[in-house]
């Protein structure tokens, strides 16, 4: 009787830490599948080569590549690529549809009122684009000289800078819808006289729609007015994603994925110095 007793005994433990070890791989389940995965939506263009474009079927970039390498190690985070055009991606992270903006993004005054910036990513590889007959290589030769730009820029932020510094030697800058190719158009019949803008999309654009101009980057030495870097830009409610991505920027800075980035798509190492990511 009393073995009978043992053994009922005994069989109930065994059920019960089977039920008691179910019940926890059971748990484990639920709380893995209710791990909540935050999609974020990054507004960019597809065409706005070395930054963001197509090769082929497959969206990459600069801005692409380092966004991805950020994705990789945020399991918390999934981010979709939205494609629209250069002068709606502002307008889509206004309008809650995308939270990140990504196309070779500076700042500007106006720009830091409303918006998040993450670290910056790149130190930019401007150029004064002029006519071959004026190639201009520095910014003194652009002294008393008229330039074209759209309004809300960095780039007029900087010329904005430089005319307030220096009453005496100033640029002439006037804003207009223009696009970049149609204002390389204007610097190669002599109708501006000159473009200081991104090197490698100028000279893409340059040599798509056969416009001969001269490019050269400056020395920026005794100009760092003219020193500007390469954002991410964010809805300002996004604080906290921006302390994620800044973290992850810094890492990847670390391991020198910003600086072979740069390489692939700028063709030299661009990343920002190390007290940037602080």
């Amino acid at each position: 009787m009393k073995l009978k007793k043992i053994l009922a005994v005994t069989a109930v433990g065994l059920l019960s830490v089977g039920f008691l070890a179910a019940c926890g791989k059971s748990d484990k389940k639920a709380s893995d599948t209710d791990k909540k995965v935050t999609t974020v939506t990054i507004a960019q263009t597809a065409d706005s080569k070395p930054y963001a474009y197509k090769d082929g079927d497959n969206l990459t970039g600069f801005d692409i590549e380092v966004l991805k390498a950020v994705d990789k190690n945020l399991p918390d985070y999934k981010f979709d690529f939205k494609t629209v055009t250069d002068e709606s991606i502002l307008t889509d992270v206004d309008a809650g549809r995308s939270q990140i903006g990504a196309n070779n993004f500076g700042k500007t005054p106006e720009r830091e009122k409303k918006y998040l910036f993450t670290s910056p990513i790149s130190e930019n590889v401007n150029a004064i684009f002029s006519s071959t007959k004026n190639n201009f290589t520095s910014i003194k030769d652009l002294i008393g000289k008229k330039t074209e730009i759209p309004a809300g820029t960095n780039y007029g932020a900087i010329f904005e800078a430089w005319n307030k510094k220096n009453p005496d030697k100033k640029i002439e800058v006037a804003y207009s819808e223009r696009s970049l190719t149609d204002r390389l158009a204007a610097v190669e019949s002599g109708q501006i006289d000159f473009l200081f803008a991104s090197k490698l999309a100028a000279e893409n654009f340059a040599k798509k729609h056969n416009i001969t101009v001269a490019s050269n980057i400056p020395d920026l030495k005794n100009y760092p007015t003219f020193k500007t870097y390469e954002y991410f830009i964010l809805d300002g409610s996004q604080e906290k994603l921006q302390k994620v991505i800044d973290k992850e920027l810094k890492v990847l800075y670390k391991d020198g994925t910003l600086a072979k980035l740069s390489k692939e798509f700028y063709g030299g190492d661009y990343a920002p110095s190390a007290d940037n990511y602080k």
